[in-house]
């Protein structure tokens, strides 16, 4: 891996170490407020089919997704994978689920997704929020776009959402920086990406908003900018 994506990286776990340590998931005035109503909208629409479900959530940091969509399954026999990166992350959205009375419905697993199996066939839903765009190249999306593909049954959904033409600029002064995220695809070339490996799916919809979040990521306050990708499509035929 090269120098920058290796520094991306790094600066990604810092922010995200520390962001966990300071806020709890369902924070008013953070990025973890709620579950992401797109998260919640396919899992509705999977539930009019069938109530038992299993579920990844790739990428599920401290589970603001995969606590509130336990809690829309409770009383059925719904099993739910969160995997993330961090032991941070994990170690805490284990907690959450404890504390939110779910816990006997989730596993949490620590691994990176570029590299992480997924069984073929197994999974109703998958999820994958905000993680994408940490891979470390074009391929290695490729790649774990097919696992997901092959991962999920006939029927099954899979949701994406992913930061792309992403910019960071000081909030003191405006002042544009090199932004450090370890793959930021342009908009539409992600867009064509997504089309293209789903284009035997049928695609629920693909559509973009504006995203703008202050962080405290570097030695100075920065906002983040990014066109935010969110894609869902539908497995109908093998």
């Amino acid at each position: 891996m090269d120098r920058q994506f290796e520094e991306a990286r790094k600066m990604e776990e810092n922010y995200h170490k520390q962001f966990y340590q300071e806020h709890d998931i369902y924070e008013e005035g953070t990025w973890m407020a709620g579950p992401m109503p797109v998260v919640m909208d396919s899992l509705a629409r999977l539930m009019r089919l069938k109530q038992d479900l299993t579920i990844l959530d790739l990428g599920a940091g401290a589970g603001r997704n995969t606590i509130a969509m336990a809690e829309k399954l409770k009383g059925t026999s719904s099993e739910l994978i969160a995997v993330d990166l961090l032991e941070e992350a994990v170690q805490s959205l284990v907690e959450h689920a404890k504390d939110y009375k779910v816990d006997h419905m989730i596993s949490a697993e620590q691994a990176d997704i570029e590299h992480y199996e997924m069984r073929k066939n197994r999974y109703d839903y998958i999820a994958a929020c905000s993680c994408l765009e940490h891979l470390s190249s074009e391929e290695a999306l490729s790649k774990v776009i097919r696992r997901m593909k092959e991962g999920t049954k006939l029927g099954g959904i899979n949701l994406i959402t992913m930061s792309t033409n992403v910019e960071e600029v000081t909030i003191q002064d405006h002042r544009p920086r090199e932004p450090l995220i370890e793959l930021n695809l342009p908009t539409l070339h992600a867009e064509e990406i997504l089309a293209d490996q789903y284009k035997d799916w049928e695609i629920l919809f693909t559509e973009r908003v504006t995203q703008a979040i202050p962080e405290q990521k570097y030695d100075e306050s920065t906002e983040f900018r990014c066109q935010l990708i969110r894609f869902a499509a539908q497995k109908r035929s093998e």
